[in-house]
């Protein structure tokens, strides 16, 4: 009865040692959803599912109503297991105290299980939401699983292609990561894909290159290269793809910006004497620690003040493209030249 990690519920799991209240949340949605279904895997006899299993959406059901069928009795013996999926339950005084009410006396026959998927469930600096996790710490689990780390990742990945009979090296391991992006349902799709693609051969940086997906961080990140090498062609190129793509400007221009804010984050640790890592540690980029290296790279070739320029152009074209009617695409051609004349440390005003 406590507040544990991914390791400590993958372990119960596997022993049997079964709780009757999970709050389970976190910043991995994929890992989130695993766990879930393990424990109902665990706990409701497939031939008993329509009497055993209750899943509710938490937007659309009153607490209540879900308690009423988390004090039913099972069928046939087993467990009555009750799934509540991003309940809001910090929005009511009297929901928190009706929840703690039933967290003191669980029956022992239900397994209830508070599932936060979309819905951010974060106790920093919410009396609300830390009184909840703790509730359900007393009367089972609360389990936060966030995203794995870069390190992590890649032996997931070494470990996948081996068990398909493929290899990789850890650094075209990394180099995935990059390309893909860090989402794990994402890497375990692609390292199927691409394992199945060499047949029992080695996967390489060019053949990641031609069959891996490219997450639009990897393709916005190709963009924000060109652009600080002044090579107005490959950025347009890459801009239009994105176009092409159906990519929202608005979410374009939200990656660009990251990838400026890393930068600058990276420049100004570097300025201070500081590491990288420490950036990393500070604003928790963990499973894109990728990120910080491509951004300590790029950054070489801009001063601070050209960073703080192409911020504030990017600030500009965010408050445009959301207080304004004019053509989102026509908004990011004209901030790409800004970006591109700053790198080239050209005045456009």
């Amino acid at each position: 009865m406590a507040q544990i990690g991914e390791k400590e519920l993958k372990q119960k799991i596997k022993s049997g040692d079964i709780k009757n209240a999970y709050l389970i949340y976190g910043d991995e949605g994929y890992l989130k959803e695993f766990y879930v279904n393990q424990l109902k895997k665990k706990n409701v006899e497939p031939a008993f599912e329509a009497f055993n299993y209750h899943c509710f959406n938490g937007k659309d059901t009153p607490l209540g109503d879900i308690l009423k069928d988390a004090e039913l009795l099972p069928l046939m013996g087993g467990s009555n297991f009750v799934l509540v999926c991003d309940y809001p339950i910090d929005k009511s005084a009297a929901d928190i105290d009706l929840l703690k009410n039933f967290l003191k006396d669980v029956p022992e026959t239900t397994i209830f299980v508070f599932w936060y998927d979309s819905l951010e469930f974060e106790t920093k600096n919410n009396a609300k939401l830390k009184a909840v996790l703790n509730a359900f710490a007393k009367a089972g689990d609360a389990i936060r699983i966030d995203k794995r780390s870069e390190s992590d990742l890649v032996k997931m990945i070494v470990n996948g292609c081996k068990k398909r009979s493929a290899s990789i090296s850890v650094d075209n391991a990394r180099y995935l990561i990059a390309t893909s992006g860090s989402d794990i349902k994402t890497l375990l799709n692609e390292t199927e894909k691409l394992s199945a693609y060499v047949s029992g051969g080695e996967i390489t940086r060019d053949i990641i290159n031609m069959l891996a997906v490219k997450s639009l961080q990897a393709r916005v990140y190709d963009l924000s290269k060109a652009v600080m090498k002044g090579d107005y062609d490959t950025a347009y190129s890459v801009l239009n793809t994105l176009f092409t793509l159906k990519e929202e400007p608005t979410m374009i221009l939200s990656v660009i910006s990251g990838c400026y804010v890393d930068m600058y984050r990276v420049k100004c640790a570097g300025i201070a004497g500081m590491p990288a890592e420490d950036v990393g540690n500070y604003f928790n980029y963990t499973g894109r620690e990728f990120v910080l290296r491509n951004a300590m790279r790029d950054c070489a070739s801009l001063s601070v003040s050209q960073l703080r320029n192409s911020l504030d152009v990017l600030m500009q074209a965010d408050n445009i493209l959301k207080s304004s009617a004019i053509d989102k695409k026509i908004v990011l051609e004209e901030t790409m030249v800004k970006l591109l004349l700053i790198s080239k440390e050209v005045k456009y005003d």
